[in-house]
């Protein structure tokens, strides 16, 4: 086909302008610190300059003609609100496949209301096709606002704990809020202002309709148009979910769903739990047990579990190695990737082998109770205020919950902050404590003081540097926890875990899984009265060490290490029995998605 001069240059324009609106928005990543990565703008490059070169050709129209400002403006609204204020907020990078998804649904929504555009202009009710168009451009700009409106009364981005309180809030509370923060006058400045948008979108969206109808509009660039409209709309059911607001609407989803159920009936689950407290550890070696929950630790990159990782960022731990009261177990995984929905299980019966559900589960605080403990709970990871996690949610069934931080953010303080909670329990009583750090959360560097800023590599955020030394830290705390808890409370028992690994590339994403964001740290201590007390219990840890083991089985591994059987235990589930069923062969991990048997750099397993 023979393509004159005039129609080259106009492709050359075309495409040109297409190339400045890509370049620019990756420029724009790049200089607030929020990269989206090569390996995933390159693969949609092509895809999206061809849409924006169909975009022009559909309307006849320049990419950045003035009388389209609107519809642009709706799709940089998108692409810019999230990753940028992520990016003021914490000073610090976000998942970059998550910030290439805004770049494509910010541009999606910019493709489709040109295409509708193209489409419209052959109508003959140019004012009516103007005022939807300016609709929808108010509509897709809805999101954006929200976040740029939230961010500038509080200067913090939308968290998923801040946009459950948004979503979960009535009426009455929303106008309540919006009076005592922003005021009743600026509330009003505000949708004066929404109303003047609209006037001025209708306005100018019905002349780029004049406009487009005088160039002459034939049946290709109608076809054109509706092809456009047809592929954004499916990149948007696509893509918008898998966006960083997407994700926290999701995660708002789950909370809540998990949190409207659990409390329903727990005091008769409680009630119904049967154990024979004349057996349980207490009676027989009374003192205190401990639980550790760490956080985004992968025993690939601690020298403990791996000997070969060149820091020695586990020095306590590796000194106990030697130690018979201690059992560290080598072939530990989580059960997924992300902290609560592993916890819900970690913490409650609920596991992937068995049919339990979360909202019909009791958990480990129960069983201490229902074994004689006074139960506590103290963490340092932010709670979820009026509609809370499922964490938090069985948090609040111990004797006593505390936490560093009450608000909707992560917290900010070192984990060294929970050792004072340590001092308000009483040592004369028989006590299970559950300690929740933040151990390595990313970004690794805000983890741990100065002083344990020991290696330093090109990245302080996310460097394997950085994310050593916040192992390092996590075992000087584990070292405090253990010296205080043994000097100072009768330690019986200490059990700690991760919740889930760690890939230093991309963090725990289930979307993009390997094997490290899976395997775990996990070891127990036992006293020399634990072991006096129950020989057999404390033979199967030592002989299990080994074993492979995935971390929502520890409702059992409990029950057991407090010798609490009950009617709601799984023995084949107890690591501390020794009739534990599971080995590499069977076990499963991402909630049933991952055979363990396919890690390709799993351990010797023994202890059969």
């Amino acid at each position: 086909m023979n393509i004159s001069s005039d129609q080259q240059d106009t492709l050359i324009r075309q495409l040109a302008a297409a190339f400045i609106y890509f370049i620019c928005l990756v420029a724009f990543y790049c200089d607030i610190g929020e990269d989206m990565g090569a390996d995933y703008f390159l693969p949609v490059a092509l895809p999206l300059l061809a849409a924006l070169v169909l975009a022009q050709r559909a309307t006849g129209l320049p990419l950045f003609a003035r009388e389209g400002l609107f519809h642009l403006a709706a799709g940089l609204g998108w692409c810019s609100a999230f990753p940028l204020l992520y990016a003021w907020t914490y000073q610090s990078v976000w998942y970059q496949s998550l910030i290439c998804f805004d770049f494509i649904v910010g541009t999606a929504i910019f493709l489709t209301l040109m295409g509708l555009s193209g489409a419209f202009a052959a109508s003959r009710h140019t004012r009516l096709c103007g005022a939807v168009l300016a609709l929808l451009d108010f509509a897709a700009l809805v999101v954006p606002f929200i976040q740029y409106a939230y961010y500038c009364i509080v200067w913090h981005c939308l968290s998923p704990a801040s946009l459950m309180a948004l979503y979960l809030t009535n009426w009455r509370e929303s106008i309540d809020f919006i009076e005592s923060n922003v005021g009743t006058g600026p509330a009003l400045l505000i949708i004066a202002c929404f109303a003047v948008f609209l006037i001025c979108a209708a306005r100018v969206n019905a002349a780029l309709l004049r406009r487009m109808r005088r160039q002459g509009r034939d049946d290709a660039q109608l076809g054109t148009s509706l092809l456009l409209v047809i592929l954004g709309a499916a990149a948007l059911l696509y893509y918008v979910p898998q966006t960083s607001f997407g994700g926290l609407v999701s995660d708002v989803r789950t909370y809540v769903a998990e949190t409207q159920t659990y409390g329903d009936g727990h005091e008769d689950r409680y009630a119904a739990l049967d154990i024979d407290g004349t057996q349980t550890l207490p009676t027989r070696a009374p003192g205190t047990v401990i639980v550790v929950i760490g956080e985004s630790a992968s025993r690939n990159y601690m020298h403990a579990f791996t000997p070969d990782f060149p820091f020695e960022d586990t020095p306590w731990l590796d000194s106990q190695l030697t130690n018979p009261a201690f059992n560290v177990f080598t072939n530990a995984y989580s059960c997924w990737s992300q902290t609560v929905p592993v916890l819900q299980r970690a913490l409650t019966e609920q596991s992937q082998y068995n049919d339990r559900e979360f909202f019909n589960s009791t958990s480990i605080l129960d069983v201490a109770k229902k074994a004689g403990y006074t139960t506590y709970w103290f963490s340092n990871q932010g709670r979820y205020g009026q509609y809370d996690s499922a964490i938090t949610l069985v948090a609040k069934t111990a004797d006593h919950a505390e936490w560093t931080d009450d608000s909707y953010n992560f917290s900010d303080k070192y984990d060294e902050t929970l050792l004072n909670y340590l001092g308000t329990v009483d040592p004369a009583q028989n006590n299970f404590i559950v300690l929740h750090i933040m151990g390595s959360h990313i970004y690794y560097n805000n983890r741990y003081p100065t002083e344990f800023s020991k290696w330093h590599g090109e990245s302080e955020v996310s460097s394997v540097e950085s994310y050593a030394n916040s192992i390092l830290y996590t075992d000087f705390i584990l070292s405090q926890i253990f010296d205080y808890a043994q000097k100072n409370l009768h330690l019986q028992a200490m059990l700690y875990f991760s919740d889930h690994g760690e890939n230093l590339t991309i963090s725990h994403n289930p979307d993009v899984f390997s094997f490290d964001m899976v395997r775990i740290p996990m070891f127990i201590y036992l006293s020399d009265a634990y072991r006096a007390a129950l020989p057999g219990r404390t033979r199967a840890i030592h002989y299990h060490r080994s074993r492979y083991f995935t971390n929502d089985m520890l409702y059992d591994t409990v029950s057991g290490l407090l010798n609490a059987p009950s009617s709601r235990y799984m023995e084949g589930q107890d690591i501390t029995s020794p009739t534990y069923a599971h080995s590499r062969a069977d076990l499963t991990t991402m909630l049933g998605q991952q055979l363990i048997v396919s890690d390709p750099d799993g351990g010797v397993e023994t202890g059969f």
